[in-house]
């Protein structure tokens, strides 16, 4: 509990000289983060003990889905950033539609332009809704120039 110049004038030269460094520095980390150490070595141990079962199923390795990804702040009123979608067939990820910038569209031209690109999913991978939404912050986005990037 003392901090490491009071361990150190305590055990140092000054007092009983068993001050190794080598050594006390680990020993006071682990001391000091002993349970996150022992819970995520018991998660790992547990996680060994876990028989992993594969079930092959042919269907779905053919199922071909869409997944929107939106690039938006959390909140209801906030606006969408940037958006594009994934194309997936069983767990494989097989296209991407680049995410393009929404700055000054309105939600209409939003929806519009998501409409548009269910379009040619449709046509070329017969996706005609997404599967599921995924939001990301518009930190993440990869688009350049972005406009939150400089």
């Amino acid at each position: 509990m003392l901090s490491a110049e009071q361990a150190q004038a305590l055990h140092g030269k000054e007092g009983d000289d068993c001050w190794n460094p080598a050594v006390c520095y680990s020993r006071r980390s682990y001391a000091r983060h002993r349970d996150r150490i022992n819970q995520t070595r018991s998660r790992k141990r547990k996680e060994g003990e876990l028989e992993h079962i594969p079930v092959q199923f042919e269907p779905l390795n053919q199922v071909v889905f869409g997944v929107l990804v939106v690039y938006r702040r959390t909140g209801s009123d906030t606006p969408v950033h940037a958006i594009g979608a994934e194309i997936w067939q069983g767990q494989e990820k097989v296209a991407i539609v680049p995410p393009v910038h929404c700055a000054g569209m309105v939600p209409s031209q939003v929806h519009t332009y998501v409409g548009k690109m269910l379009g040619v999913l449709e046509e070329r991978y017969g996706v005609r809704k997404f599967a599921s939404q995924t939001q990301l912050d518009p930190g993440l986005c990869a688009i350049r120039p972005c406009p939150l990037h400089g």
